[in-house]
């Protein structure tokens, strides 16, 4: 009984902690894919009456990984870091599962609609985008290609108002 109470308690403490991450899905061609991660995004998410609302949320370009440094900075470069080194989510309203905001990559904002699920402490969020509609160059390196439609997972904690 007392190893079932302890588990309990390690797995409420755990549950406890919201993970702050943005994955960046993205298929190549001819074949393949990988995961660009940023644990870094930054803002505040606040839950008041069933509506969470965001201000702003930030991620800085090259705190994205991938897994490899060169792919990094391949990643870093395409997504022009230099000239606009965030990516930038403003006016976030959503509530039962929908979700709108703004989106700005590139310099190039655009409206975005997210899916989420609230779990524990933190939201789990979801949206489909197109590269070419944020002005980002063709990515291609050796005869491998990157396709124009990308997904965004976001997880983020929330406060409550």
């Amino acid at each position: 009984m007392k190893f079932i109470l302890v588990m309990a308690i390690i797995f409420a403490s755990l549950s406890s902690f919201a993970e702050e991450k943005v994955t960046i899905f993205v298929t190549m061609t001819p074949a393949g894919s990988f995961q660009a991660v940023s644990k870094k995004p930054k803002g505040n998410l606040i839950k008041e009456n069933g509506l969470f609302t965001a201000d702003k949320i930030s991620v800085s370009i090259e705190s994205f990984k991938t897994g490899i440094d060169l792919r990094d900075e391949h990643f870093w470069k395409h997504m022009q870091s230099s000239k606009n080194p965030k990516a930038t989510l403003t006016g976030l309203k959503a509530q039962g599962g929908k979700g709108v905001a703004q989106l700005e990559v590139n310099g190039v904002k655009k409206p975005v609609t997210i899916s989420y699920v609230e779990k524990g402490p933190e939201v789990l969020a979801k949206f489909k985008l197109k590269a070419s509609d944020f002005s980002l160059p063709k990515a291609e390196y050796l005869g491998v290609g990157v396709d124009n439609d990308v997904n965004v997972e976001v997880s983020f904690p929330y406060k409550t108002r």
